[in-house]
This record gives structure tokens, C-alpha cells and sequence, in this order.
């Protein structure tokens, strides 16, 4: 790889710092910053390194975006706000008031650039070949997960796995009442899926024998949609007695640290922990109660 996360450390700190944890920073200030970290964003999904120009609109850098995302839109979209909302905040053109709106709207798109790094991530390694990842993708807010479940989704719906993380995205990214509009709006579609697969059903009959794998398939939920349905029950249950475990970067980054490292014993792993290390970077962990009881 020539982009290197730990060339861009000190550089990542100043900016996540100046965009996101100067409470008197202004709106025009947080944008500029969230534009300009963006550039380093770019760098990283493109592997652009060190001494190499890298601009918004600049016109090699757009083809190479295109290039390298196969012209996806989500993230094509997400590059054009943030060079809107940049060209906004820096062209003395424009002296009206930048809102908190704008910010939102900026911090949006910076996160579907993160999330466009996994979602690459996830065309090259299937997501779920890995329960490991699965697992330590977890650590990633809400959001995050959602954006990057909802276009793997929508390029493969035959995913169980994807199914069913997408749903509960659904619910801590938004509500309960989000997570349901999206499963009854694919009610149809869903109830004609089997919540298992013919070579998870072989797993089990190698692991624990024949008889064992009919009393699972007699045992599981009738199809995908009740599946979802009683996962989305039990878990909107869990979240409405304790609250979310974290819900930011900040309230995650302790257990990123403590969890969320992969041992580097494949290609697969380090390529992961190599995102996961650079969407972490800059950010300060906020002291989460939650995580600390966990742990008791």
C-alpha cells in the first residue's frame, strides 16, 4: 500500500481536534476542517501517498475515485456535498451564516467516506467469510455500519448475515420504528427466504451430526422476516432497559483499543485492521460507564 496511516497522524490529530473538539469553533471553521480531512480520506480509499496533490475538485482525483469505487454513487454523492459545503465555507462569495445543518450535513458525508472504505473493503472479502471482522466491525458506530450494510445489501440480497446486522443497524443508527418500516417494506421478499443456508445446515451436520442439524432447522424461525422480526423484539427490549453501548467513536475507541485488533495472521485481518486503525485515528476516547460495567 503507499497510503500510510502513521504518515498522517499528526496531520489527522490537528484536524479531527480543530473539526470536532473546539466547542468554540465555528460552523465556517468545522466545515473548512471536515473538508479538508476529507482530502485525507480520499488519499486513503484511493492510496494516494505522501507529496501527491489531492483536492475535492480536483479532475484526476475524481477519475481516480471513480475508478477505484466503480463509479459508486454513494460515495460520488457524498464527495460532491462535501466539496459544495467546503467551496461554501472558503469563497468569500458566500457571507451568510453557516448552520449547524451544514455541519451535520458535512459530518454525514464524512462518514459515508468512511464508510466507503469498508464497503470496498467488503467487495473484496465477502462479508460473514470472517467472524472475526464480523465481530470487530461491531466496534464501528451505528452509522457507520448502517451506510455500509445498506449498499452491501443492496448489491447482494441473498446475505443472511448482512440481513440481519443491517436490521439492527437500522435500530441503533435510528429507532425501532426506522428498523421496522425497512422490514415490512421487504416483508415478501423476506418471508420467502430460509434464515439458513444449505452449507450452514452441512456445518452442522459435519460438526454434530444429522440428527442435531434437523433439530436446528426444526427449531429456527419459519423464514428471514420472522427472524429479523424476533431479533428486532429482543434487541429494541435490551436497548429501551440499558441504552445504547456507544453511540460515537469517542464512546467506542476504549474498547477499539481493548478488542478491536485482529491478530495480523492474514491478509484479510491486517487489511482490516488497517482501516479500522486509520477511521480511529484522532479521536479521543470518551470515559463510557457502559463499557466499564461490561467488563465487571
Amino acid at each position: 500500500m503507499k497510503f500510510e496511516n502513521q504518515v498522517y497522524d499528526d496531520l489527522v490529530k490537528d484536524l479531527i481536534n480543530d473539526a470536532f473538539y473546539i466547542e468554540s469553533r465555528s460552523n465556517r471553521g468545522k466545515v473548512s476542517t471536515i473538508r479538508q480531512y476529507s482530502e485525507v480520506v480520499i488519499r486513503k480509499l484511493c492510496d494516494i501517498p505522501q507529496g501527491e496533490e489531492v483536492t475535492l475538485g480536483n479532475l484526476g482525483v475524481i477519475k481516480k475515485l471513480m475508478v477505484t469505487s466503480s463509479n459508486d454513487k454513494f460515495l460520488m454523492s457524498a464527495v460532491r456535498k462535501l466539496q459544495k459545503l467546503g467551496n461554501k465555507c472558503t469563497h468569500t462569495k458566500n457571507p451568510k451564516p453557516i448552520s449547524d445543518a451544514d455541519v451535520d450535513s458535512a459530518i454525514d458525508a464524512l462518514f459515508k467516506l468512511y464508510a466507503s472504505l469498508f464497503i470496498l473493503y467488503f467487495k473484496k472479502y465477502n462479508f460473514g467469510s470472517s467472524n472475526e471482522v464480523v465481530s470487530v466491525f461491531s466496534i464501528l458506530p451505528p452509522i457507520i455500519r448502517f451506510f455500509v450494510l445498506e449498499n452491501i445489501y443492496n448489491n447482494d440480497r441473498k446475505n443472511l448475515l448482512v440481513i440481519d446486522k443491517l436490521c439492527l443497524a437500522l435500530l441503533k443508527a435510528f429507532d425501532k420504528k426506522d428498523a421496522l418500516i425497512w422490514l415490512n417494506k421487504r416483508k415478501s421478499e423476506l418471508s420467502s427466504v430460509l434464515p439458513y443456508t444449505p452449507e450452514a445446515i452441512s456445518d452442522i451436520e459435519v460438526a454434530h451430526g444429522k440428527l442435531y442439524a434437523e433439530l436446528v432447522v426444526a427449531n429456527a424461525p419459519a423464514n428471514m422476516y420472522i427472524c429479523c422480526l424476533d431479533r428486532l423484539e429482543k434487541v429494541a427490549s435490551i436497548l429501551e432497559r440499558e441504552g445504547l453501548l456507544y453511540n460515537s467513536f469517542e464512546q467506542a475507541k476504549a474498547l477499539y483499543l481493548d478488542e478491536g485488533v485482529l491478530d495480523n495472521n492474514s491478509i484479510e485481518n491486517k487489511e482490516f485492521n488497517d482501516i479500522m486503525e486509520f477511521v480511529y485515528l484522532g479521536r479521543k476516547a470518551e470515559i463510557n460507564e457502559k463499557l466499564s460495567k461490561r467488563h465487571l
